[in-house]
């Protein structure tokens, strides 16, 4: 899936001179990067752009995740469970990224679509509201902290009495 391009408007680069936008992308890119592992179930890649002791605010979860030993239990939780609807695609859009030194804040909505079920109904799209931390460290930037918040959960249409 080709990463959405970061709208220019989008960008606040608080104290950097020069460096702004090509961080802010840095950044994007790892945010879409993020749903790109996760669409294809790579989980060492949803895991290379985590930081091993991220905080998490998931929408699986009640709890705050805390680190990567919470976020592999979800993830048992959810393949013990059946796993759920199929995912078919994530689309990450409408940043808006802060940038100040070493840290960045990422604003985006989140698009996720789903495959049709048995009998080839087809799910609504559930929408995601985002906010993601990032930090760089040795040049790398990983998030710090998620927080999702559902605004429109996908599933079934529903049916008229």
């Amino acid at each position: 899936m080709p990463e959405p391009a970061l709208p220019s408007q989008s960008l606040s680069a608080s104290g950097l001179s020069g460096t702004g936008q090509k961080d802010a992308d840095a950044v994007w890119s790892v945010v879409t990067g993020l749903y790109a592992a996760q669409a294809v179930g790579d989980m060492g890649q949803v895991d290379e752009r985590l930081d091993p002791e991220a905080t998490m605010w998931h929408s699986e979860s009640e709890a705050l995740l805390r680190g990567k030993k919470d976020l592999d239990r979800l993830r048992a939780e959810r393949t013990a469970a059946g796993g759920g609807t199929e995912v078919t695609a994530y689309e990450a859009h409408d940043p808006v990224i802060e940038v100040s030194g070493h840290f960045a804040l990422v604003r985006y909505s989140l698009r996720v679509d789903y495959a049709p079920a048995a009998e080839g109904t087809a799910p609504h799209p559930e929408t995601v509201r985002n906010t993601a931390v990032l930090r760089r460290t040795a040049a790398v930037w990983r998030i710090v902290h998620l927080h999702e918040e559902v605004r429109v959960a996908g599933g079934p249409p529903a049916t008229a009495p």
